[in-house]
């Protein structure tokens, strides 16, 4: 595309708006001047160049050898976008890319955007996983081909959103001292409370105090998202988004309907609805999947997971434990009910907190921790099987280490700071739509959250946006983007974006087609290493949208429904009768496995 096509029609439409204050968010920002105010950032010439090998904020061998593997086609860059698209005199905000361009220039049909969500996760080291993964793809297999057809016909772009990563980033500090809050359902208490309030407002005021926070919105992303779009020489966004890069996608559909290309949206957030309602429905989704997915599991499997015969067993094991190992439990659960593939560490872990429960129960003296030690040594795991037991009991000790740091040894208090994640999540929940700040509503959700999820209430302890002040952004008219046929990936049991939301927005949209999976629970779907998911998403990327509605997909067996001999070979997507998908499944499978897992924020309760 040449330079002249990239600028020239977007200063025609921002000269031809009404710059007045109720208007310069239409046209991507503005002033009251009579020439437009953004043309120096649609303007800029962005230096695409060689990547610093510490970009992605790490190092090894394994992504040096990645790193040479990609040559001339791995580049980066950054971008200059305006702190306040809506006066941008106020200043800039750096935002960071990396690029990896087409493989067949010559049949290159644009460039493929990536949001891994959040907010507050940086996209640049998890797009470059799940590329690394892709260009191991084998030519011989359709689905393979299909997957280098992608790196062949895109360049492929991660960004750094604003407040995260290599962008300018988002702090929230103070010297004030975070309280210790009790996350058990027996913990709901006036003081308990109290302390949780606390901790809100000293975090919203150490994120008002930084002059950037009001300008770390999804509007503002999704203006730089499309600024980034056209520096790229691209007259489409063609993007591929997952759980927060859902509403950031919709978002942008909203705003720029016409900009749109091949828009992929999985594990979506319902774009109708409020950030708080999907807080909120998340203890009870992650409730869900306990009781109607891993109890069944841990049944069918009774003697492997040593939880008990019975459903009704499985289910009386937490509550059982003591107020204080359910309230060390419930992180780690929440950690692990976001991919399917940790099923069985997540019983493991209960199996494990039970143990170290009645170990604490039995020891006279907390504090004597040589007597604590011996006795978990002691302890028995798993009646038949070592190896079990010694996993059980490695996970034990890691239980015991954070229940000692809760209850037995009294923590030093730290300084209330928020890493540049959670401090970007909760600055784009608060500025982004309202809250509830009516403390008697708020005490009756919490105590409703309380019967129905009792393990994973304690988000409502953490909900910052009831003390912030409101949003400080309009969402823009869903109904923009209803005429659009954009492809939404779903799992039934999703623990973040519960499926109740997201069936509520697939219904929304009538031109859309949605690919869904019954009876899993996996956050972020695609690739889901099979030949029905990653066939119908990948081809919808090449430009063969599903001929129907909706696609539905058979859901990949936990661990232990597999059959014996598939636990310890290949996954049956790769194996059969035809080539496998990836020259090095178990590699490829690695990188995919660690890019679902860098889309778990770093506070899952959040």
């Amino acid at each position: 595309m040449k330079f002249s096509r990239l600028i020239f029609p977007e200063t025609r439409a921002a000269l031809a708006c009404t710059l007045t204050a109720a208007t310069l968010a239409a046209c991507g920002g503005g002033s009251s001047s009579t020439s437009d105010p953004l043309q120096k950032y649609r303007e800029q010439s962005v230096q695409w160049t060689a990547c610093d090998p510490t970009i992605l904020g790490t190092t090894s061998e394994k992504l040096d050898a990645l790193w040479q593997q990609m040559g001339d086609r791995l580049s980066c860059g950054l971008v200059k976008a305006p702190l306040d698209w809506a006066n941008p005199e106020r200043g800039d905000v750096a935002i960071s890319a990396m690029r990896v361009a087409a493989g067949a220039p010559e049949k290159k049909r644009g460039a493929l955007l990536f949001n891994p969500g959040g907010p507050g996760i940086d996209g640049l080291g998890l797009t470059f996983n799940l590329l690394t993964a892709f260009a191991d793809s084998n030519p011989d297999s359709a689905q393979g081909a299909m997957q280098l057809r992608l790196l062949a016909e895109y360049d492929m772009v991660g960004f750094s959103p604003r407040g995260t990563g290599a962008s300018t980033r988002l702090q929230c500090a103070t010297n004030e001292l975070q309280r210790f809050v009790d996350m058990s359902a027996a913990g709901y208490t006036p003081d308990n409370v109290a302390n949780a309030e606390y901790n809100a407002t000293k975090t919203v005021q150490a994120c008002q105090k930084n002059p950037i926070t009001p300008f770390i919105n999804t509007d503002a992303t999704a203006r730089d998202l499309d600024l980034l779009r056209s520096l790229l020489g691209e007259d489409k966004l063609n993007y591929l988004g997952y759980s927060y890069g859902t509403w950031l996608g919709a978002w942008y559909a909203n705003l720029f309907p016409e900009r749109v290309g091949r828009m992929v949206l999985d594990s979506s957030q319902n774009f109708f609805s409020t950030h708080e309602d999907m807080s909120f429905a998340m203890p009870w989704a992650r409730q869900r999947v306990l009781d109607e997915v891993l109890v069944p599991y841990a049944v069918r499997h009774a003697d492997y997971f040593q939880l008990g015969a019975t459903q009704a067993e499985v289910r009386a094991v937490i509550p059982q434990m003591s107020p204080q190992m359910q309230h060390v439990l419930g992180s780690p659960l929440s950690r692990l009910g976001y991919n399917q593939s940790d099923a069985d560490k997540y019983l493991m872990t209960i199996a494990a907190a039970r143990g170290v429960d009645a170990v604490l129960q039995s020891v006279a003296d907390l504090q004597d921790q040589e007597a604590v030690e011996q006795t978990l040594a002691q302890h028995v795991f798993h009646p038949v099987d070592t190896g079990r037991d010694a996993a059980v009991r490695e996970i034990a000790q890691d239980l015991l280490n954070d229940y000692a740091a809760s209850w037995i040894v009294k923590p030093q208090p730290k300084n209330i700071a928020l890493d540049y994640g959670d401090a970007v999540l909760e600055a784009v929940r608060c500025n982004d739509t309202p809250a509830t700040t009516d403390p008697a509503t708020r005490a009756a959700l919490a105590q409703d959250l309380r019967r129905r999820a009792p393990m994973f209430y304690g988000i409502v302890y953490q909900d910052t946006c009831a003390f912030w002040g409101g949003p400080r952004v309009s969402k823009p008219d869903p109904a923009a983007m209803q005429p659009l046929p954009v492809l939404l990936v779903q799992s039934q049991y999703d623990s973040a974006t519960y499926t109740e939301g997201a069936n509520a927005f697939f219904a929304q949209l009538p031109q859309a087609s949605r690919v869904y999976v019954p009876g899993d629970y996996q956050h972020g779907v695609y690739p889901y290493k099979d030949s029905c998911v990653d066939s119908t998403v990948t081809r919808y990327l090449l430009g063969e949208s599903p001929a129907q509605r909706e696609t539905f997909c058979p859901a990949q067996p936990l661990q232990q429904d597999k059959p014996a001999e598939a636990q310890t070979v290949t996954p049956k997507s790769t194996r059969g009768a035809g080539p496998s998908t990836y020259k090095n499944p178990a590699q490829a499978h690695e990188q995919i496995d660690k890019f679902k897992r860098g889309l778990i924020p770093s506070n899952p309760r959040r």
